[in-house]
């Protein structure tokens, strides 16, 4: 999660704001207010490649980005 912590704080909107989000599913996963199965789906939408590819601007923010929804997902499941 550091990665996103990080990523999070930059000044890229489109890698802030997803994961923004990331942490936020997160914590509404762990608080049983989002089903893993639903949270997991919507972290996958995250990191879509065809989306992602037309606002990320930085290969090495969307690199860790993708590194940590990944991360992230595995730590729920």
């Amino acid at each position: 999660m550091n990665e996103l912590n990080q990523l999070a704080n930059c000044n890229r909107p489109w890698a802030a704001e997803r994961a923004k989000y990331a942490l936020q599913l997160a914590n509404a996963i762990q608080s049983g207010q989002v089903s893993k199965e639903e949270g997991l789906a919507l972290l996958e939408d995250l990191v879509r490649t065809d989306v992602l590819d037309n606002e990320a601007d930085n290969a090495e923010m969307r690199a860790m980005l993708v590194a940590g929804v990944t991360q992230l997902a595995s730590f729920l499941l």
